[in-house]
Order: C-alpha cells, then structure tokens, then sequence
C-alpha cells in the first residue's frame, strides 16, 4: 500500500512539474524569423553608413552583417532597425545578415563614389521640392537624373552633394534614385501623399467622410485634417484611407492631410443643409408600388440616401438632387418615413403598409365643382364602395376602378386632406387637395363692362376696393368686392382733359400708374397733363398734387413714410415727397409697365426694360445690380443663379413673409423668390386664353398688365385682353 500511495505522488509531482514547464513554455514569446525588408543607400564609399529594415535583428546575439563576405561594423542594432558601417576594404556585392543558422540577403552594394545619403522632406505630395544629400552628383557628360519609385522628377537645382528636386504628379511612394554618367544609386523610400478622392463630398457637421489616396498614418493622431481650415478628428486610419467627422462651423472649401508637417490638399467638401421632404406619395401602399420622396438637398450619389420606414431601411432605387424613388418592399409596418443624406436626418410623413393607397390626384388644386382624377391602389371598381372627403368634407364619386377614382370637389370646399376610404382601410393623398385656381372678379371677354382692354394698373384700397387706371378711357374705375364696376372719377364717355372736381366731372388725360395710401388717397400719374400726378381722395375728389415733372410719370408706389416713388422709364426713379419736393433716387431704367416693390429695409425690385429677361435690384446705399435675377431667356426654376424669365414682367410684390412675387406674364406664372432658401418656385402656372378654374386648366391673355394681392394673400391680376379682374386663390 505505501509502494502504491508513492507510485502516486511520483506521477502527480512529474504532472504538476509538467504543467509548470508548459505553461513556462506558453509564455515565452515565439522567435520572429530574421528577414530584410529594404536597405538604403544600395552604393557609397568605404565608411557610408547603411540602413537595413527587417525583423528578427535581436533573436541571437551572434548577428553579423558582411558586404561581400566583409564584415561590417553594427553601429545600431533593434528589432526591426539596422544602422551598419560599409566595410572600408569592402568589395562590391551582397549584403548578408545572419542570425545563428538563419541567413537574410538585402541586396547588392555597389562601392562607388555616387551615394543617396538621405533626403527631406521624407514624405509629401506632388509638386513639392526634396532637398537630396549625397556624394558624386556632379557629373561633365550630363546633368543627375532623379527618380521617385521609378518616375522621372524635375531637377531644380544640383551640385556635388545636393540635388533639389520635385515631386513628380502620381509618383507614389518608392525609393529616390539618382542616376549620374551611368551609375545609379537609390535612397531610403519617399512617402508619396495623395488626396484622391473624399466621399461623401457634400454635408454639413457631422458627417462621416471617408478621405482615400496614400502617404497617410497608419495612427490616427498622426493626421490632421481640416476642412477649409476647420480641424476635424480622425477617428479611422490606414495608409490608404482615413475616416473623419465634419467638425462643426465648417464652410464650403478644401479638404486638407497634414503628415509629419506636410500637407496636402484634396477637392471641395460643399457644406448643404439638412435635406427637406416636400412630399411623400404614396402615404400606403403594398409590395412592389414605387415611392418618390420630392424635396431639396438630396445626393444625387443612391448610397448616400438613407430611406427608413418605420425604422426599417429601403433602398433607393434613383437619386436626384431633389427627388429619390425606391420600391416598396412590404412588410415594413406602419411608421414613419425618415431620410438621413450624409448623416443629416429629417424626418417625413407617416406611411401606412396597407393595400390601398394613393399616388397621385389630378388637379391637386380647384375650385368647388372642380373634377378630380385620384389614381393608386386597392381601390373599389364599385363606385359607391369608396368614401373621399376634401378637408373632412364628403365629395359625390363619378367612377373608379381599381387604381382610379373620379370624383367633383364639393361645395365649401376649404384647402386640406383628402382621403380615401375603403370598408376599415383609409388612405390619405401625399398632399393636401388646395382651394386654388382661378375665378373672374368682373368682366370677361364676352360680358359687357366698363372693362376695357386700355387698363394699364390697378390697387386695392383698406375695404378690399379695386380702382384702375384706364389710359384710353381718360378715367379710373372702381371695382368692388363683389364685382360690380363703375366710373370712380372721370369721364363717363372717354373724353380727355385737364379738370380738378369730383368723380365724373373730373378729367384726366393718359393715365398710367395708381398707388392708394393708408388713408384711401389715391394718386395717378397723369402723362397727357404736363407730366401731373393727381390725388383724388376717398370721395371722389380730384386735385393737382404735382405737375410740370421733368420726364414723364410712369408706375407709382407708395412707402411707409407715404412718399411716392414714380418710374421715369430711361430716366430711373424720381421719390415725391408728402410736401411736393422731388429727389432723384435711381438713375438708371426702370419700366414704366412693371410696378417696383420695396423690401422693409427699403432695397427696391424693378423690371429694368420691357424687352429684358431679368429683374435688377437697387439698394438703399445706392448700390445697384442690374442682372439680380435671371440669366438666358426661358422658364427655369430653382438656385437664384439657375433662374429664367420671359420677356414682359408685369408685376411685383413683397408677399406677407417678404419674399418677392413676380407675374412672369409672357410664361403666364405667378412665381416667388424666397430669399431665404435663395430659390424660385412656381406658385401658379397657367395657359394663355381665358378660362376659369385650377391651375391645370386656368388660361389668361398675353396682355395681362399687373398684380396686386389682398390682406388674405389672394392675387388679382389685371386682365386687360380679357378685359376682367382675375383673382387667384393660392390656398
């Protein structure tokens, strides 16, 4: 028993000592096998020192390095890092470093006068110059040649022992050779940075770029990056690539790499704002309907759209800087839509994953009794199976099938949501069904009124009253809310002349502009009397504010402080004071068929000439920009600096918000200049002729002559071929 108990302590104690010896073992670092990477200089005299970059160097203490079988000095010796001493009595030949019974070749060294000692900078990007120190670049048969990983560089300057010399365009990184009389000899390696791409390249603070070329650090830290100048963290790096966040404050401008003090510059990253969802259609849908997001500053790039829909993410199908589509995959669940271009998010309407669904209505504006088309799916080919409601109000359906519905917007219809309703399935339109379009106020070319086709402008006083100017009619007319006309003051029978009085007994001669002051005085430029401009007060009566004017009175407008600013066509602008006194504002044309309008810091808006294509601005400090806005003659929306115009704008007003409306005539459109997003859009497109009703249909004549708009922002347009007052409901 003792023998036994014995046996088995003698096993555990050799187990146990095993165990120690072989976690002993496990911790001893493994040997790295002794390699050589690259050597440099490859040529010198006796005594030029060498550098030899590998692994393994401190695995046996033993190491010796010989240049053609001479031993040669070991000035420093680590890991990965050789610094040795050519022999002085070497020969020409290999360069060997052995390690125990492990032997490394570098390559051969040719013993010459001609020698690559070193060079600085060590790294950088094309064009810059490197200042290269050595021996033996003097030559009398030929200038030094310098080569950059291969390729040719341009020698700025040499002597015996220096060469400057510049980076070659897509060198890369690779050793500097120089080559004299036939020698050749090749230094350590430059490091060739590039920029050769960012993405993405638009976006604001926040976003993740990927920056790609080479000369980079493989160490974060050892990166700076700017954007224009902003310095931005790196929070990625590789040789090849670098990962950075915008930094906040950024501007349009330069991407920027500084390694080991050198810099180099990439292309443009454009700051744009948050992407803007304008319209979502369909709100609902089923598997396989194709959606289109409408808004602004998308990515034209697919993969820098980021489609979610109830968090699940969809591909986007096309990108265009304001529209992306993408197909509906199904099963996403009700939630809703949200976009993220270049990490800057919004979020949109919500999307219900259903069967029925609407795409489209046509017209998405009208008046009551306006027919609509609603095309989609899932709907009801049985008629009375579809419920639609306009803002909550039910609308009689004409027709459907599966995928359209007609019906007629319905009487007090009012701007808002229209829906759909099939048994316990409701969809909604991508957007609201507006009370827009377009009715007569009076007149009409088949109505006989004192409507005429000479009417040259037309304001509105603080009761909602129309009084117009009628040049070859010699009087002003005066239109009330509900349509009735009549002779306000002047001749009732069109004749002409020069008499101060009250309402019909007054006469005027060639009138062309009107302005109306917060006390319902009105003021007409008379050019048939001595250049006269008239006022004629709330009751009719007509008097002489000013006559004799210089040059002839055009188009009138009215400031805050009740100053009136007439038109003078070649001669600009003339400012007539409430005392009578007159002051040249502006020097240069103005059109006397077009009215100005004044911002409230008192910047004016004008058309310059009638056969122009473009506005001009005017600036209080007397600063004037004659091409504002609008480029080559056409109808382009959008940037201020993409917009086109007709000839023949007719009207300009600063709407409720202070931003600009123009009645491009010649396009017949009502079109808006918003000063803050820097954009024209469309608010009203009609045709030419005369018809009633939505946006789609509404015609009116070329000879359309001003715009005016009422303390409900309704617009009214002075229809002189038609002879009508048109208003225009944009809402």
């Amino acid at each position: 028993m003792k023998k036994l108990v014995l046996y088995l302590m003698l096993i555990a104690s050799a187990a146990g000592m095993a165990v120690v010896q072989s976690c002993k073992k496990e911790k001893e670092p493994t040997p790295v096998k002794l390699s050589v990477k690259s050597y440099y200089p490859n040529s010198g005299n006796g005594g030029t020192l060498v550098t030899i970059l590998g692994a393994g160097f401190n695995n046996d203490e033993k190491l010796s390095v010989s240049f053609a079988g001479t031993d040669a000095e070991i000035l420093n010796r680590q890991d990965t890092i050789l610094v040795v001493r050519a022999p002085l009595k070497g020969g020409s030949g290999n360069i060997k470093v052995t390690a125990g019974s492990q032997l490394a070749e570098a390559g051969n060294y040719n013993y010459q006068s001609l020698t690559v000692k070193q060079f600085f900078p060590v790294n950088g990007p094309a064009g810059m110059h490197v200042r290269i120190s050595g021996e033996g670049f003097s030559s009398v048969n030929g200038p030094a040649e310098v080569h950059i990983n291969g390729k040719a560089a341009t020698v700025v300057s040499a002597s015996d022992t220096l060469i400057v010399a510049e980076i070659p365009v897509a060198a890369g990184s690779g050793p500097v050779t120089v080559k004299v009389d036939g020698k050749s000899s090749s230094g350590a390696a430059f490091r060739f940075q590039s920029i050769t791409g960012i993405k993405p390249m638009t976006g604001g603070a926040g976003t993740k770029v990927v920056i790609r070329g080479s000369g980079f650090e493989g160490v974060a830290a050892g990166n700076l990056v700017d954007f224009n100048g902003k310095p931005a963290v790196v929070a990625e790096a590789a040789e090849d690539h670098l990962v950075v966040t915008a930094p906040a404050g950024l501007s349009t401008g330069p991407v920027s790499v500084v390694v080991n003090a050198q810099k180099t510059t990439g292309p443009d990253f454009t700051v744009v704002p948050f992407p803007q969802i304008a319209m979502v259609t369909p709100l609902s849908g089923p598997a396989g309907a194709e959606m289109t997001i409408t808004g602004l500053h998308f990515s034209t790039e697919k993969d820098e759209n980021i489609v979610k829909i109830n968090g699940k993410a969809v591909a986007v199908a096309t990108a265009a800087p304001n529209k992306l589509t993408l197909i509906l995959p199904g099963g996403t669940g009700n939630g809703k839509v949200s976009l993220t271009v270049n990490d800057q998010g919004i979020t949109g309407p919500d999307f219900k994953d259903q069967v029925l669904g609407i795409t489209a209505m046509q017209p998405a504006n009208g008046l009551a009794g306006t027919k609509v088309t609603i095309t989609g799916t899932g709907f009801s080919a049985v008629a009375g199976e579809n419920i639609v409601t306009f803002n909550g109000l039910a609308a009689p359906v004409e027709s459907a099938t599966e995928n359209t519905i007609t019906v007629i917007a319905p009487v007090g219809l009012s701007t808002g949501v229209l829906k759909v309703k099939r048994a316990a399935l409701e969809a909604q339109a991508p957007e609201a069904f507006r009370r827009a379009g377009i009715m007569t106020l009076a007149g009409g070319p088949q109505v006989n009124t004192l409507l005429t086709n000479s009417m040259t402008s037309f304001a509105m006083d603080s009761k909602g009253n129309i009084f117009i100017t009628d040049r070859g009619h010699y009087n002003v007319l005066k239109v009330t809310k509900d349509g009735n006309v009549s002779v306000f003051a002047g001749s009732e029978s069109g004749e002409m002349g020069m008499v101060n009085g009250k309402g019909t007994a007054a006469r005027f001669a060639a009138l062309r502009g009107i302005a109306i002051d917060a006390q319902d005085n009105i003021f007409v430029s008379d050019v048939g009397n001595t250049n006269s401009i008239r006022k004629i007060t709330p009751d009719g009566t007509v008097t002489t504010f000013r006559s004799g004017l210089q040059y002839q009175p055009g188009r009138i407008i009215l400031d805050k402080q009740g100053n009136l600013h007439i038109t003078q066509l070649w001669y600009g602008m003339l400012k007539i004071y409430p005392n009578g006194a007159t002051e040249k504002t502006y020097a240069g044309s103005v059109s006397d068929d077009c009215t100005p309008a004044f911002d409230n810091a008192g910047n004016m808006y004008f058309y310059p000439d009638e056969n122009e294509f473009f506005l001009s601005k005017w600036s209080h400090d007397n600063i004037s920009t004659f091409r504002w806005l609008g480029g080559p003659m056409g109808y382009v929306d959008g940037p201020f600096q993409n917009v086109q115009f007709m000839f023949g704008i007719r009207g300009l007003l600063l709407d409720t918000d202070g931003n600009l409306l123009i009645f491009d005539k010649s396009n017949a459109a009502i079109r808006k200049a918003d000063f803050t997003s820097k954009e024209v859009r469309t608010l009203a497109k009609m045709a030419m002729g005369y018809e009633d009703g939505s946006f789609e249909k509404a015609k009116i004549s070329f000879s359309s002559n001003d715009m005016i708009m009422d303390k409900e922002g309704n617009i009214y347009i002075l229809d002189a071929g038609n002879k009508a007052i048109r208003k225009v409901f944009l809402k």
